[in-house]
């Protein structure tokens, strides 16, 4: 039981369960946005979601279509539009927020609110209490919780489908470069850029180092690890990373631009196979806690991890 006020020479009755939050009530508030806000995390994956579609649709799909016609830019849409569905869908669906409970007067003076009930928890970001509450989730601008969950792994699975595809289209425009007959794409034997490369593959992956080690990333790295497939996502995003680097300087892809050779499609299977990795991974992760009935927030506990106040941290949230 905890008081609102400092003086607790009248104790509340033990038998009620009351608990003060925020000083004199928690938010159940409908707002423009339904039950998601507005933050800079939310923006800035309104702006990824956009520029996503939008770099294939302008360097990628014009070559494809020469060769296979429409039908794969029509897929890829219909594949951002349901992701971008789902993600309204789980950022302004009420996730379970408790209505606000009458306060617990004892003496003639508040001593807080009731408790809503034992199927709801408490959410310090949002300051609300949510039924079957698993995170509060800065990617999407709302808590996750019983009445939006099933939105939350459908945006998952979509977005990692919608990623996977765009990544398969840049590998299918690189071979038809590089496929005879005719290959477009050719190694040239140069040993001075030859060695360029590969002093540049060592100083990125350094950069790369140092990223993982500064404190921008301390509070990010740790729960991506966590996730399934991500030790195998990380060598194999490390391996697409040294073909990205090294193959500008060893072959002649800068040759001929036009819409059926655009090197483009090469720099985006990066980007793209990112996000394939770490959305399947988390969707995967997901259907587990949902089978074996657990919330995120009990999960990661199970595994030591404790979240930091700091802005390391909370530069994380977006994933916890």
């Amino acid at each position: 039981i905890v008081p609102v006020a400092a003086d607790q020479s009248e104790a509340p009755v033990a038998s009620r369960a009351v608990e003060a939050v925020a000083g004199s009530h928690w938010n159940d508030e409908y707002g423009p946005l339904g039950y998601g806000s507005f933050n800079c995390v939310c923006c800035n994956a309104w702006l990824l979601l956009l520029l996503l579609p939008t770099l294939f649709l302008l360097l990628v799909a014009p070559g494809l279509e020469l060769e296979h016609g429409g039908t794969l830019t029509r897929a890829a849409l219909a594949l951002f539009g349901l992701s971008a569905l789902f993600f309204c869908l789980v950022s302004n669906t009420n996730p379970g927020v408790a209505p606000r409970t009458a306060p617990y007067i004892v003496g003639g003076r508040e001593q807080g609110f009731e408790h809503p009930g034992e199927a709801y928890s408490y959410c310090q970001d949002s300051n609300r209490y949510v039924r079957g509450f698993d995170h509060s989730c800065d990617f999407v601008g709302n808590d996750i919780g019983d009445g939006n969950m099933h939105y939350f792994v459908g945006f998952l699975l979509s977005l990692a489908s919608f990623a996977t595809f765009l990544t398969a289209c840049c590998v299918l425009s690189v071979y038809e470069m590089a496929a005879p007959p005719g290959p477009t794409l050719a190694l040239e034997h140069d040993p001075l850029k030859m060695t360029i490369a590969l002093l540049l593959l060592v100083l990125v992956f350094f950069c790369f180092r140092g990223c993982a080690r500064s404190e921008a990333c301390e509070g990010v790295l740790p729960l991506i690890m966590l996730m399934p497939g991500a030790v195998a996502g990380a060598w194999l995003l490390a391996l697409v990373t040294a073909t990205l680097v090294v193959m500008p300087l060893v072959t002649d892809m800068w040759a001929d631009v036009r819409p059926s050779h655009n090197p483009a499609a090469l720099f985006l299977i990066l980007p793209y196979l990112a996000f394939a990795v770490l959305f399947f991974g988390m969707a995967a992760h997901w259907v587990h806690l949902l089978c074996a009935g657990l919330s995120q927030k009990l999960w990661l506990r199970s595994r030591g991890y404790r979240r930091q106040r700091n802005r390391a941290s909370q530069s994380g949230d977006a994933l916890v």
